[in-house]
């Protein structure tokens, strides 16, 4: 009896002891846990701040990298009879692809905001008859401001890259005319149309992007309805020049060219 009785303790003992090592190698996991492991092994896979486009039918994934700028620059714009030289305030927003489409090369698309700031000019007026020269000694504040608003779309390859550009544009210019006595008359004045171009630059470990844009227009509208003759203009009567009072109507396909040179920081 005593022989069975022992028999009995010690295989009671081996079970337990073969339990609590199972027990311990293989721990039972949590339903939260496992929906946490399971959450990790997916995220691990995108990079933090992309935008991730997915593909059901094949199971692959697509990744845009979103980059926005802040830009600073100066342009050369040639508008009709006119030229002008401005500072360049800017903004600009888009997506890069992460795998590279062919060649190693990445696709780009976006949109880039500029806004010129005409500081000096030379030329002739686009407005009047006489197609008098504009004044450019004595100009009282700035010569006008722009809008520019293009898309974008691109390769990019290592840091270089290309883009073509298509949008609208909007100058409201202010057209100062010598005066032999007294202060120089004004004019203001709105132009805008459709411009497209190009342009090219180089990113440096994606923290400062260098580059150039060309911008031209098959020619933009000088509007009769946003051009104003201040008092000084209409006393010595440059207002019965003007080009609107013999045609009643808009200034068409005014020629419109821009260079524009610029830095911008990437964040």
């Amino acid at each position: 009896m005593k022989k069975l009785f022992f028999a009995f303790i010690t295989m009671s003992l081996l079970v337990g002891t073969s339990l609590y090592a199972a027990t311990k190698t293989t721990p039972k996991r949590s339903p939260i846990s496992n929906i946490n492991q399971k959450r990790d092994m997916i995220l691990k896979n995108f990079t933090k701040g992309s935008i991730v486009d997915g593909t059901k039918a094949t199971g692959s994934t697509r990744r845009w990298y979103e980059f926005n700028e802040g830009v600073i620059g100066s342009s050369y714009t040639m508008l009709g009879n006119s030229q002008y030289v401005s500072v360049d305030i800017g903004y600009s927003t888009y997506i890069r692809s992460i795998e590279s489409l062919f060649g190693g090369m990445s696709l780009m698309a976006g949109t880039e905001i500029s806004v010129p700031i005409y500081l000096m000019t030379r030329g002739k007026s686009n407005i009047l008859n006489d197609e008098r020269p504009l004044e450019t000694k004595e100009v009282e504040g700035i010569a006008g401001y722009g809008l520019q608003l293009p898309f974008m779309a691109g390769l990019e390859y290592k840091g270089f890259y290309i883009v073509g550009l298509v949008g609208y544009t909007w100058l409201f210019m202010k057209d100062t005319y010598y005066a032999t006595s007294g202060a120089n008359p004004t004019v203001n004045t709105l132009y805008d149309g459709l411009i497209f171009g190009g342009g090219m630059g180089y990113k440096i470990s994606n923290v400062v992007n260098i580059g150039v844009r060309y911008i031209t227009s098959n020619g933009l509208t000088n509007r009769m309805n946003q051009t104003k003759f201040d008092d000084r203009a209409v006393a010595e009567g440059i207002d019965k020049q003007s080009k609107f009072l013999t045609r009643d109507r808009d200034i068409y396909n005014v020629d419109y060219q821009r260079i524009y040179l610029f830095l911008s920081f990437i964040f």
